[in-house]
Order: structure tokens, then sequence, then C-alpha cells
């Protein structure tokens, strides 16, 4: 099953809620035959990047299949999704050096299979049932996720828990239907004055590049804010007006892409943006 993204958290006795880390979604299988298998989301096996997570696959019964997040944790115990990334790039040597030193972790939320058993058409509460006695005892990269009905202590994650990046919502009273997207997700949204630095695309709809001030004292670009209406083009003319010739790409230090041609114009105007995910890029 999927999540779909809305604003906020559905309320009602047949809704539980879950933390959502920043990872990737991994299917752990273990086959009848003892062979274990860690898959994505679309089914490519995981298992050479995280062979630690593999190796955990042993301690499950055969015909067992669990759903959750592969998360790895920084210094600070926040998720660090740039490690998880760099272990799919390297083989199976550096894999296993860096399973390790940052050990990844398999945050289980759901049962499929069950010792052989297809339990999808079991309601969640009862696939959680499951899942929460056969995680009972300590398997290493191995763990259950936290979950609540409390809506109130959903909500308090999203203010309070950091380096979280959301809550999933789930009918406890209904099956796993693979594809569909029944559950909702309420992404946790964080604010950043910038500046306007520049304008990029149409001039008569153009879109905002957006500056933010780094340590070195100089603006960065921070990313890209399109126009939504006219009265907003209308307000910033003036600026506008001033922009100067069009510029080469412009790099950022919070983004891998970059505005492909913009015109710069003088950092007098500051908007409020607001955002899900800010990582430094190092190099």
């Amino acid at each position: 099953m999927l999540a779909r993204l809305e604003a906020s958290l559905p309320r009602g006795d047949h809704w539980c809620y879950e933390p959502k880390f920043d990872g990737f979604r991994g299917l752990l299988w273990r086959a009848p035959n003892g062979a274990v298998h860690l898959l994505s989301r679309n089914l490519k096996d995981l298992s050479p990047s995280f062979p630690e997570l593999a190796c955990a696959g042993n301690a499950l019964a055969p015909g067992t299949l669990v759903d959750g997040e592969i998360v790895i944790a920084d210094a600070t115990g926040r998720s660090d999704f740039g490690a998880l990334q760099g272990r799919l790039s390297v083989g199976k040597r550096d894999a296993r050096s860096g399973a390790s030193r940052e050990p990844a972790v398999l945050l289980a939320f759901d049962l499929l299979w069950d010792a052989g058993a297809d339990v999808t058409e079991m309601r969640l509460s009862d696939r959680r049932g499951r899942l929460e006695r056969l995680l009972e005892p300590e398997y290493t990269g191995l763990q259950l996720i936290t979950q609540t009905r409390a809506i109130d202590e959903a909500e308090d994650w999203l203010k309070l828990v950091p380096g979280l990046e959301g809550v999933v919502a789930k009918r406890c009273d209904r099956p796993y239907l693979a594809g569909e997207r029944q559950w909702i997700k309420v992404k946790k949204q964080r604010t950043a004055d910038c500046a306007v630095i520049g304008i990029a695309g149409d001039r008569s709809r153009p879109s905002l590049v957006l500056g933010l001030r780094h340590a070195d004292g100089l603006f960065h670009h921070f990313g890209v804010a399109r126009s939504s209406n006219q009265m907003l083009t209308e307000v910033l003319s003036t600026v506008l007006a001033q922009s100067g010739p069009e510029q080469s790409p412009i790099p950022s230090r919070w983004q891998h892409a970059a505005v492909p041609a913009w015109c710069p114009v003088p950092p007098t105007i500051v908007c409020e943006v607001s955002y899900t995910r800010l990582d430094l890029l190092v190099g």
C-alpha cells in the first residue's frame, strides 16, 4: 500500500498513526527455501547494498514478508538520507564496511506473510498484533515502529520530534491492498525567510529565484518559487524591472539542480517559504 499527501491528519476511532522517517521503503522477504531478499517498493533487490538487513532476515521464519522503512541514523539519532543514498552506489566490500560503521535498520510497520500464510486480508490491527509477537525477540536490524491511536500524540510528533519527515495515518480496520493509496501522509513543514535574487522563465509570469544567506555572507540559490497569480507579478513588477542580463546556471548549496537560465535582481524583497527538507551539499 502507498500513501497520498494531505495537509492534515484524519480523525476518528478507526485511524492509527505512525511516524515517518526519511528513508527507503523496504520489503524483507524470507522465501520458503530460506533465501532472504531485501526489496525496494519497485521490487529491486537491495540486499547487496544492505547486507546487515539481509542477514537480519535469517531470523524470520521461511515464508515471512515484513514491510517497513529502511533508515540509517546519524550521530544525533536523526535519519540520514544521504547515507542511505551513498549505500546504493558502492560495491559489496564498501557496503559491508558501511554496514559496520553505520548500520541500517528496518523499521517494520506491517506483516504481509507470516510463516507461509498470506495475512493481507486481515485487518491492520490483527496484522500489527502478529508483527508485535514476531518481533518480541530482539533482532539486530529489525525494529517495530511506534504506533498510536491518539491524534494529539501524532500531532505532537509533527511539532516536536526533530528529524521526523512526517506522520502516516492508516485505517486499523482495513486489509492490505497492494498498490493502492489508502494511507494518508502529512509532512512536517518548516519555513525559511528567503530573498528574491533573480527571475527565470516567462517575464509575464516569472519564477522567482530564491536566495538564502550562507555563512560566507553571500546569497546562495535556495530554490525556485512559481508565481501563482497575476497579483504577485504586479507586486514584484518594480523589482523585476531592475533585472540584469541573463546569466549562466546558478549552483546551489542546498539542491543538486541549478536554475538553467536566470536574471539577477536586487535582493530587496524577502518572502517566507515552506520546505520539508534542507541539506547542505558539500563539495
